[in-house]
Order: C-alpha cells, then structure tokens, then sequence
C-alpha cells in the first residue's frame, strides 16, 4: 500500500471548494483541505504505479492548474524498487549506486511550478 499526499493548484477563476468536490470522486483521494485555490488530497494505492497514475487522475481534474506530490510512503518500497529497475523506464544513471549524487547535474527548471 502506498499512500501519500500532494497539494493541488487550481487554474485562476475556478473555486477550490468546486475543484476539491471533483477530487474527491477520483477513486483513491480524499481531500483534506481547500482554501484559497489550493487542495491538500491524500491518495491511497496499491503499488508505485496506482500511486503515479492517481497523481496524473489529479492533473487532469477540470479547473486543476498543476500538482506538487508532499509526501509518499511505500509500504513495500523494495518490491517497487524491483518493478521500476525491471521496467526500464529509470535512467541508468540514477540505478548506479556507484554514482555520488553530487555528480548529478539537474538541468530542469521548477521556477514554474512554485507558488
């Protein structure tokens, strides 16, 4: 069981409490708060996969702008270590635990998504 939180941005104009009602018809999130065009939802699931695709049913909710993942606790994360190593969808990179993560360089911009 993988359970875990995000806060959800609401697109300008469309009213959290609105919002928060269609969040909380996605199987697998409850919401926690709304206020002032920001949601707290916890969602619950399975596996690492359910987890990502509740997270993707969250962006694609009508009047939702983006959202930020707070917090993910994996139940079985050595199981979901296992699945995503096996997928090939993780860089090699990021598999090699020979690497320093000091060396890791991040060329991705954020900026965008903080409010």
């Amino acid at each position: 069981m993988n359970i875990s939180s995000a806060i959800v941005y609401t697109k300008d104009g469309n009213e959290a409490a609105e919002v928060a009602k269609r969040i909380e018809q996605v199987k697998g999130c409850e919401v926690i708060a709304a206020q002032d065009g920001k949601i707290v939802v916890v969602m619950s699931a399975e596996n690492l996969d359910g987890e990502i695709e509740l997270f993707k049913a969250l962006e694609g909710v009508e009047g939702v702008s983006g959202a930020a993942m707070i917090y993910s606790y994996q139940e079985d994360l050595q199981q979901d270590i296992e699945s995503i190593k096996k997928s090939g969808k993780i860089s090699e990179i990021l598999l090699d635990e020979n690497i320093d993560a000091k060396d890791i360089v991040y060329n991705g911009h954020v900026g965008d998504r903080v409010k």
